[in-house]
């Protein structure tokens, strides 16, 4: 029979800190590090000095600290939580609202090395100057490569002039990426990414994370004035129709009012005004002209009309409207 192999130490002290960290934070991040570098582990790490733990574990260890993590809070989704972390990820914990901490994340941008083994997303260029390599077996690395144009001068190797050595798509291979390296060119930007959350219970995704606020904000608007819409064709009163329903309905009272056969007395100055415009459509219509209410012949501008015209005027008008003569 073969007995129980025993676990390191250090493994159930890993799992041991990592449950610790979890009961000391709200939030946890999962961070893919696949693609990046030892520089901007460090450099992260400082950044999130007082605000976050960042802590780089096996995955199998991680996986267990949630599962024992679970059993001690009875938290929900934590399930999800492991079932969405990669192979290779690190665990971020903080207090701080999750989009805080995306914001930190973006606002740290890494101009890093072309990977070895993979498609390059931007053009890379090798400038013209001054490698600062020195002579001998390099050169033949530039050329044969990378067919750079080199120079000798002052004992080291210069460029000749600017080289686009990869297009955005190109297979760069590992001695092409070893050289680009060596020049010290670093055409690529890296940001770090939040692929999964775990918020207090909560969970967010990663489009979640990162959608187009300005974008969602103008798609909600438009669902809503779509509804809206929709609400005022079917007559549905609430909060938001109330006051439309009510001036479409002022609006529809008006118009059938000035269809009747009768005059309210307290609708006067409507009737007129309706009768004016009235008028002013006809003579358009009729003699190719707009003849506004107000127009006077040029020499009688500025003089006072009798009082029994204006109401001469007005009775034509309201008979104009109703059909009478």
């Amino acid at each position: 029979m073969i007995g129980e192999k025993e676990i390191p130490q250090w493994k159930l002290d890993e799992v041991k800190q990592l449950v610790e960290l979890f009961h000391q934070h709200k939030n946890v991040a999962v961070i893919e590090v696949a693609r990046l570098n030892d520089k901007q582990v460090q450099d992260i790490r400082k950044n999130l000095r007082n605000k976050a733990v960042l802590r780089m574990s096996k995955k199998n260890l991680q996986l267990r600290a949630v599962d024992q993590y679970k059993n001690e809070s009875n938290m929900e989704h934590l399930d999800d939580l492991a079932a969405n972390i990669p192979g290779q990820a690190a665990l971020c914990f903080t207090n701080l609202d999750i989009f805080d901490l995306k914001k930190i994340f973006n606002e740290n941008l890494w101009m890093v090395p072309a990977k070895p083994n993979d498609n390059t997303p931007v053009d890379i260029w090798v400038p013209a100057g001054d490698t600062g390599l020195p002579t001998g077996q390099v050169i033949s690395e530039l050329n044969m490569t990378l067919r750079l144009p080199t120079r000798l001068q002052n004992d080291t190797i210069w460029i000749r002039e600017d080289t686009m050595t990869h297009k955005a798509g190109d297979f760069v291979d590992v001695k092409q990426a070893a050289v680009l390296k060596k020049l010290g060119i670093t055409p690529v930007e890296s940001l770090i990414k939040i692929h999964y959350a775990w918020c207090d219970g909560e969970i967010f995704t990663s489009d979640i994370l990162y959608m187009d606020t300005e974008q969602f904000q103008k798609d909600i608007l438009s669902c809503y004035q779509s509804a809206q819409a929709i609400a005022l064709e079917l007559g549905i009163i609430d909060d938001s129709t109330l006051d439309l329903l009510t001036q479409r309905a002022h609006c529809q009272a008006l118009h059938l009012l000035y269809e009747l056969p009768i005059i309210d007395e307290s609708m006067m100055d409507s009737y007129v005004q309706k009768a004016v415009a009235n008028s002013s459509v006809l003579n358009s219509i009729i003699f190719g002209i707009e003849v506004s209410s107000s127009s006077q012949p040029e020499q009688d501008r500025g003089k006072e009309e009798k009082p029994e015209k204006e109401e001469e005027e007005e009775d034509v008008g309201i008979s104009g409207l109703f059909g009478g003569e």
